[in-house]
Formats: C-alpha cells, sequence, structure tokens
C-alpha cells in the first residue's frame, strides 16, 4: 500500500498517456492494471496477482458481469437479425417510396424507433437501408455518413431503457458512487437526472437535424469504402446472403420484444410487491441490468424459435450468435481492464486523495466544465467513449462529491463528452464505421463533420460553465 494516496492516479495517468501516444486502448490498459498491482504489492509477482485478483473481482461483481454478458448477448442478437435478412426487407419495403434528398434524410431519421437499440447497429443497419437512396438521389456520402453516425451515439445515450449504453453507464455511475461511499444512491436514477443535461448530444442533434434543411455544404462523393477500426463497440454489417427468405418480421419482432420486455421488466423489478407502485417510482428504483438481461435472454429465445420455422439452423444460429458476441470482444476486454483499473486506483487511496486534495483545487462551479473537456479530449485522442468513460467515471464522481459539485451534472459531463469524441475522432470507431457505411472516403467525411461538432462542443462547454455558474 503506498504512503501517499497521490500514488493512486499514476496507474490512471500512465494508462491515458499511453492510450493517446500509441492509439492502442487494451495494451494501455494492461500496462495501467500491472503498475497499479505493483503499487500494491511489490512483490516480484505481487503485481501480476494483484492484477489477477482485481480481474476476477470484476468478472464475479453480479453489476459487471450482467453488463458483459449482456453486451456479448445482444451483439448476438443483432448478428442473426442481419443473418435473417430482416434489414434487407425493409429496405426493399421502404426503397421505392422515397423520391427526394430530403425524403431520405426523413427516412433516416425515422427508423430511429427501429434501430436505436445500439449505436453501431444504427449506423450499420440504417446505412444498409438507406445507402441505394442516397445513390438514386445524388447525395454526397460525406454527408450520409455525417447523419449516421450523428444520429447514432448522441441519440442512444439519451435513451434510458433499452439499449446497449443502459447497463454499461449504470455500471460505471456504480462504480463512481461507490467509490465516493454513495452505496444508498441509484445509480440508475441518477443517470435518469443527467440526460437531460447532456449538452453536447443535445446540441449536435439540433444541428444535424437542420442541417436536413439548411444544406451547409457538399463533400465530394467517394468511390471507396473505408474499414472500421477496433478500439470501440462493433457492429459489422454482414454481406452474406440471407440464411432465410427476407422478410421485414424478422426484423421488427426481434425489435419489439427486446423493447417491450424491458420496459416490462424494468417496471417488474424495481416495484414494492403488495403495493400500488407507480410505473415511473418503479423505473427508477428497478434492477436495471437484471432486467434487460431478462428480457434479453427471453428475446434471444422467442427469435430463434421464429426463425427455426422458416429453416433457420439452430446449429447455423447458434455459430452466427457466437460470431456476433465475439464482435464486442474488443469492448468487453476494455470495460475489464478498465473497471479493475477504478477498482485498484480506490484501493491505492483515490478516495482520500479526492476529498482531502484534490476537490479544493477546483472550484465547484467549474467541475463539470472540466470534466467535459477533460473526457472529450481523451476520447478524441483514443478513440473511444466508452473507453474513456469507463477510466474517468470512477474518479468524476468522487472528485464532484467532495467539491461539492452537482453529480448528475459531471456524470452528464464525463458521458456526452465521450460522445464528442466518438463522433468527431480519426481514430474512433464510430467515425470508420460511418464511413464504412456510408462507402464514404473517411477523410472527406471528417472535414464535412468537424466544424458542426466543434460548434456543439463550443455550445455544450458554455452550457456546462453556465449551469455551474448558477449552482
Amino acid at each position: 500500500m503506498p504512503t501517499t494516496p497521490w500514488l493512486s492516479v499514476l496507474p490512471l495517468v500512465v494508462t491515458i498517456a499511453i492510450a493517446i501516444r500509441y492509439k492502442r486502448i487494451i495494451p494501455a490498459l494492461l500496462i495501467g492494471t500491472l503498475l497499479g498491482g505493483y503499487l500494491l504489492d511489490l512483490q516480484p509477482l505481487g503485481g501480476f496477482e494483484a492484477t489477477v485478483e482485481h480481474i476476477v473481482r470484476t468478472l464475479t461483481d453480479p453489476d459487471s458481469a450482467q453488463v458483459l454478458l449482456f453486451l456479448f448477448l445482444f451483439s448476438g442478437l443483432i448478428g442473426i437479425i442481419q443473418r435473417s435478412g430482416g434489414i434487407q426487407a425493409f429496405s426493399t419495403t421502404v426503397g421505392g417510396r422515397v423520391h427526394s434528398e430530403r425524403g431520405v434524410f426523413y427516412l433516416l431519421w425515422a427508423l430511429i424507433p427501429a434501430t436505436f437499440i445500439d449505436c453501431g447497429f444504427r449506423i450499420v443497419g440504417t446505412g444498409a437501408i438507406t445507402r441505394s437512396l442516397v445513390e438514386k438521389n445524388g447525395i454526397a456520402r460525406e454527408r450520409l455518413a455525417f447523419m449516421l453516425n450523428n444520429t447514432a451515439s448522441p441519440v442512444v445515450e439519451l435513451i434510458p431503457i433499452a439499449t446497449t449504453y443502459v447497463g454499461f453507464n449504470v455500471a460505471n455511475i456504480g462504480i463512481g458512487l461507490k467509490s465516493a461511499g454513495m452505496n444508498d444512491t441509484s445509480a440508475y436514477a441518477t443517470w435518469l437526472h443527467a440526460i437531460p443535461l447532456e449538452f453536447f448530444s443535445i446540441a449536435v442533434i439540433a444541428i444535424t437535424f437542420l442541417s436536413i434543411y439548411f444544406n451547409f455544404h457538399r463533400g465530394r462523393e467517394t468511390k471507396k469504402p473505408t474499414e472500421a477500426k477496433a478500439g470501440t463497440m462493433k457492429m459489422v454489417m454482414n454481406d452474406d446472403a440471407p440464411a432465410i427468405t427476407p422478410r421485414l418480421m424478422n426484423l421488427v419482432v426481434p425489435m419489439l420484444l427486446v423493447i417491450g420486455l424491458s420496459v416490462f421488466f424494468f417496471w417488474y423489478f424495481g416495484r414494492e410487491p403488495g403495493s400500488h407502485t407507480s410505473f415511473l417510482t418503479a423505473i427508477t428504483h428497478t434492477e436495471p441490468n437484471r432486467a434487460m438481461l431478462v428480457a434479453l435472454l427471453i428475446t434471444i429465445v422467442l427469435t430463434t424459435i421464429a426463425y427455426a420455422a422458416q429453416k433457420y439452423g439452430v446449429k447455423e444460429m447458434t455459430t452466427d450468435i457466437i460470431a456476433g458476441g465475439n464482435d464486442m470482444m474488443p469492448t468487453l476486454v476494455i470495460l475489464t481492464l478498465a473497471w479493475s483499473l477504478a477498482s485498484m486506483a480506490q484501493d491505492l487511496g483515490l478516495n482520500t486523495l479526492m476529498q482531502q486534495q484534490v476537490s479544493g483545487a477546483l472550484p465547484a462551479w467549474s467541475m463539470a466544465l472540466v470534466l467535459f473537456l477533460l473526457s472529450a479530449t481523451v476520447t478524441y485522442f483514443i478513440g473511444s467513449g466508452w473507453g474513456a468513460a469507463s477510466l474517468i467515471m470512477p474518479f468524476a464522481i468522487p472528485l464532484a462529491a467532495a467539491a461539492g459539485a452537482g453529480i448528475p451534472l459531471c456524470v452528464a459531463a464525463v458521458i456526452t463528452g465521450g460522445t464528442f469524441g466518438d463522433v468527431t475522432s480519426p481514430v474512433a470507431g464510430m467515425t470508420n464505421m460511418a464511413a464504412n457505411a456510408a462507402h464514404a472516403d473517411h477523410a472527406s467525411y471528417l472535414r464535412y463533420a468537424t466544424p458542426y461538432n466543434f460548434i456543439a462542443a463550443g455550445i455544450a462547454a458554455a452550457l456546462f460553465l453556465g449551469v455551474g455558474l448558477l449552482g
């Protein structure tokens, strides 16, 4: 155990520095966790033992395990939905009804209810549906990539139910609350209060919607698609032939199931048996990770039965579910290592450092602005909003609590700062995925999108400062 709590930030600083320098988040996290392990135990093999202990502690924590399992299975569900031809059928159904540039973009926004459950699925699914319409109506591919990306992460993170962000955010916030000694505070309720304060996401959605009416400038069309990079959520659209005859129900039914069951189990696990608990009260006090995992498992079972009845083989479906889940593996590794690193930092005295030293160095009114800028900067350079949030949230909440700043506001700053990086960073998986889905040149797309994303970031920074000053 170190003699000074200042050592508790060293693994975090080293991890962020290596990730920014080499653009490789997983090796950076491994080095950071090993450093933290040796700070905890200076024996020759003590660092490795401490690292393994904290990783096992993370994997055996019920909340963390539920989030990791949910993300793996959800990615598997997306895999069989894609192979079922549901997206192809939807594209065929709506394709003949859109005859103008503005109509294409209205369709892109109208698809949110069918694609909001994950930002990667939102990009590749919507891209597959609209790409031919974009070419038919002479729309620049860079503009399509801009629309796809800026209606993915910014939209999904504002939806508090039935998305991959729910479990991830609740787990991160829960770790931060425990670090601050606020074990009785609901992580989900904290996030619900933070959602209206995620200013960058709100601002960039507004700017992107306005671009339907004001075509600020056009990027040149390109023919060569770019390749998505690893390091963030990765939902790859399969170009393989559908395993069964494409039907619209193969997309609609699983979506309705997972959304409807999630809403039901949010109420079911949050209600007080024997009392008349209101729906809002129930979902505020629910167990979101458990609710979404149960809803997902039921959806997978019912979906596989429906697909099997259409001659989609169970063996083939099992392979596709596992293959789809494996697409999420880089993200699962990032989360496991980042949460283990956060646990190490707490054991090294991070909470003491925040309460006794750092909190007095920054006024409470500046805390949200600083955290937003930190999260946005780190994500911009490492290319992973989830990775940055997993590193920053565990110390952001204790810092906000110690300084007397609003915790929901600071939580929103960390989350939405990561979203800025996801939609702006040249090395982000989301920007690469959007360019790939639109068949756009990556560099041209970034030149198109960056000015408007920075305008939204400036608006968000001003709002975080203003709300901080108003207390």
